[in-house]
């Protein structure tokens, strides 16, 4: 079971501290909705987003939508062998519904990503497709550990290693869990609380690479290690 976590994402409501401002109720007015219930996005408050701390790692829930496109509904999912968690930079989990069908559509992702954060689960009744469960990632890396696990973090800091040196630390075995993180903002580093809890840390190229990039290339490896296409097609002959 492959375990991708989108490490300290991008994606959180407009803070208190901005809701006030012009450009914030300009843009929560023309949509119809709170200041406060609107997130927080550098397209739309770039310019007052410089009063907030760490300004530069927040606001780009694009990152976020892009990764889900990139990994959701693929052969590895259909499979049942992906989970996909959502880690915020307040420390929120939100864990994915492997069979959530996600908007093609970028202001429909916000609208969705707005109703959870308020609401604490979309849909608000019934079975949930995004759930805000855990509020400790630590915790959450317990749980999805087993024996022989593995966890593997893409940073820009870790060990520099090919793609076959990578695919060798998957085990064919797809029964034993391998949880890989790869952060999800746009400037900035990972705390060293998130750095310090993955046994291996990883760079896959001398340049920086996007979150959707690293996601899709680490799935497809996965899948190609536990033989993922082999398995589909020998279920379903011609």
């Amino acid at each position: 079971m492959l375990h991708l976590l989108l490490l300290e994402s991008a994606i959180e409501l407009v803070p208190s501290r901005l809701t006030a401002l012009k450009d914030v109720q300009s843009y929560a007015g023309k949509r119809g909705k709170k200041p406060d219930e609107v997130l927080l996005d550098q397209s739309y408050h770039g310019r007052v987003m410089t009063r907030l701390p760490n300004h530069e790692k927040r606001g780009r829930p694009d990152i976020t939508f892009l990764t889900l496109l990139s990994v959701l509904e693929t052969p590895l999912c259909k499979e049942g062998l992906l989970s996909v968690y959502i880690h915020l930079q307040d420390g929120r989990i939100i864990e994915v519904n492997p069979e959530v069908r996600l908007p093609r559509n970028y202001d429909r992702f916000i609208g969705l990503m707005e109703q959870l954060l308020v609401e604490g689960q979309v849909p608000p009744t019934g079975e949930p497709l995004l759930t805000i469960t855990r509020s400790n990632l630590e915790g959450l890396l317990d749980d999805l550990k087993g024996d022989d696990s593995v966890s593997i973090l893409a940073e820009e800091e870790g060990e520099r290693i090919t793609l076959r040196r990578l695919k060798a630390m998957i085990p064919e075995d797809s029964s034993k869990p391998v949880i890989f993180g790869v952060g999800a903002f746009p400037h900035g580093d990972l705390t060293r609380e998130t750095l310090g809890l993955f046994d291996e840390t990883v760079r896959l190229d001398t340049e920086t690479m996007m979150a959707w990039h690293v996601s899709s290339m680490m799935l497809w490896l996965y899948s190609e290690q536990v033989a993922v296409a082999d398995s589909r097609f020998e279920s379903t002959p011609l």
